[in-house]
């Protein structure tokens, strides 16, 4: 009986040791690494090895709420974190605005932190009303920010000189190269204070705000909802901490009444008499002036919706690549200036068969995912001057101009080793075939790609992942 109870009391410390060491294992948070821009002061910065700033803080907070363990990757700019987080080297990057760029290779969060852009100039006699109110000015803007893609973009009409940081910018502003520079606000502000530059003026505010959230790795979907959850439990007092301790923008008022005295002096009989005119004007100015901002709120609006629209009409919804109508026209601006100044260009047509592309038994179907990813890797494979569209459901073109059929054969077997050595089985086992044709004299754009089909047709004829160069 004494054994039998003994035994009871070991089997019951057991249990209760397996199930503590269990609680334990399971509670342990999820190590996650993380790369960061390494002098964007206040948002986020390295001092002495260590991570600091504003998204430093935020990281603190989802990681005690989604027991998730943040591990820094060091790196010396910006440029190599967003390498460093395509190639995998991190899993995420702490704060960014998204891009049509990065949604390529990042999903993001939900924004936990913005903040507006500003315009910087020597002089504050002249507000500008946004973007809009540029015009024959010289504007400064680092080249590694969103700022700086998102006026290249959208803002073509503007002179634009790119800098490698907001610091060398402002310099160049006080020394007079640039008229006005464009930046955040909070590092805009410390920047100026750091270099004591007190004759700087905010005149203005640059569209859009600074949506700052965190971009993962497209390798880690999971953890975009678990972040997410995290951000939206972060209580309000503490991002108003936050927001404090960090924020040391200052607003100096600077008024001179020795004039207002001497005027009031001159025309004190005068005031008298206009009191009552001067109240109805001032009345007119400011529904003048309300009416006014409206229309210049509405109009920047239907401009951001035009452009949204002039997007969609030449891209591939699915794909994002450029669509058959926009290649069509393209095409024939190269054919144009072939025959103007006889300058090689090549047609590399990519086609390939999704119908039955099942690694595995059971495995579904080639999806919408599957098919961004071949875009991306088309993409990744040919040069920036290099145009891709979706021709057709199975077939992508490729525009290449100034190029000879030699330098394109090069992008073509360039692209066949990228499918073929991809990591993903449905990309890898595609069937697919290449042809290419060189434009030729007195060719039409019929002409040239039905010559670049034939050498597709070849291509096909041999057996999957064949190039084929069309007969001249």
């Amino acid at each position: 009986m004494v054994m039998f109870k003994l035994r009871t009391v070991f089997t019951l410390c057991f249990v209760i040791c397996a199930a503590s060491f269990a609680g334990k294992a399971s509670a342990s948070p999820k190590s996650v690494t993380y790369c960061i821009d390494p002098a964007w002061v206040p948002y986020e910065m390295l001092r002495n090895d260590k991570h600091v700033g504003i998204s430093a803080d935020y990281l603190k907070l989802v990681g005690e709420l989604a027991n998730l363990n943040f591990k820094l990757v060091k790196t010396d700019s910006f440029r190599q974190s967003l390498e460093y987080v395509q190639t995998g080297r991190c899993m995420l990057i702490s704060m960014l605005n998204s891009s049509a760029h990065r949604n390529v290779y990042l999903d993001f969060t939900v924004p936990y932190f913005q903040s507006p852009n500003v315009l910087i100039a020597r002089d504050a006699k002249v507000m500008y009303q946004g973007l809009e109110g540029l015009n024959n000015q010289l504007v400064g803007v680092a080249k590694d920010s969103f700022l700086a893609d998102y006026l290249t973009r959208y803002y073509s009409q503007l002179s634009l000189q790119l800098f490698e940081s907001e610091g060398e910018g402002l310099r160049a502003l006080s020394s007079g190269d640039v008229d006005v520079f464009a930046g955040a606000l909070l590092s805009i502000n410390s920047e100026l204070n750091k270099m004591n530059m007190q004759e700087m003026a905010i005149v203005g505010y640059a569209e859009p705000y600074n949506s700052l959230r965190m971009g993962v790795n497209k390798a880690y979907p999971e953890l975009v909802a678990r972040i997410n959850d995290a951000i939206e439990r972060i209580p309000e007092a503490a991002r108003v901490d936050i927001y404090k301790r960090w924020s040391n923008v200052k607003r100096q008022y600077h008024q001179d009444f020795r004039l207002a005295v001497l005027g009031i002096a001159c025309v004190a009989v005068i005031l008298a008499t206009l009191f009552w005119r001067r109240n109805i004007m001032r009345r007119y100015s400011r529904e003048l002036r309300s009416k006014q901002e409206e229309m210049e709120n509405l109009q920047s609006v239907l401009l951001e919706k035009n452009r949204m629209l002039e997007f969609l009409s030449s891209h591939d919804t699915a794909t994002n690549l450029y669509n058959r109508n926009f290649m069509l026209h393209r095409a024939e601006d190269e054919v144009s200036r072939f025959n103007r100044f006889h300058i090689a260009a090549t047609l590399i047509l990519f086609d390939f068969s999704t119908q039955n592309v099942r690694p595995n038994p059971g495995d579904k179907p080639f999806s919408e995912e599957g098919m961004r990813e071949l875009a991306r890797v088309c993409l990744r494979s040919v040069r920036e001057v290099d145009i891709a569209g979706r021709w057709s459901a199975e077939q992508i073109i490729i525009l290449c101009p100034q190029t000879p059929i030699a330098a394109s054969k090069i992008l073509a077997e360039r692209l066949k080793d990228a499918i073929e050595t991809h990591p993903r089985d449905d990309i890898r086992l595609l069937p697919f075939s290449i042809g290419l044709a060189a434009l030729q004299e007195g060719e039409t754009f019929a002409d040239w790609y039905e010559r670049a089909s034939q050498a597709l047709y070849l291509a096909r004829r041999h057996h999957s992942g064949k190039v084929m160069i069309a007969e001249t």
